[in-house]
């Protein structure tokens, strides 16, 4: 799995590639740690257009980032998401828990005409 990171004025965004599993919920724990200290902002997205794969551990620490974000009194939004990942969501009635979006309603939501790091960042994809 690869992450990356994008902060926005009003959200930081984690963009992830690849599988997430067991190996790599350490590695995403470890960046969701460092930006909550960071308090840039209490909302995070999760970029989930490049994620091929999920299992348990996976869906376990985004469980966990999402109490801490709510904690936090902020919002946790997964956007971007493909079919089969949404409908692991879905089966699982994760989609009661967890904000999700459409790239195209997360651009609405969260552009600005002088944002160009949310075009670029959508518009890859």
């Amino acid at each position: 799995m690869e992450l990356k990171l994008k902060v926005l004025e009003e959200i930081q965004i984690i963009e992830v590639h690849g599988k997430f599993d067991i190996e790599c919920v350490e590695d995403f724990e470890n960046l969701f740690q460092s930006q909550k200290k960071k308090k840039k902002s209490p909302s995070l997205a999760i970029d989930m257009n490049h994620l091929d794969y999920i299992d348990s551990s996976g869906i376990g620490s985004l469980i966990k980032s999402l109490n801490a974000t709510k904690n936090a009194k902020g919002n946790l939004i997964l956007f971007g998401l493909k079919p089969m990942i949404h409908n692991v969501f879905k089966l699982a009635k994760l989609d009661l828990f967890f904000q999700i979006m459409s790239n195209k309603d997360f651009q609405a939501k969260y552009h600005s005409d002088d944002d160009s790091d949310i075009d670029e960042l959508l518009n890859k994809n």
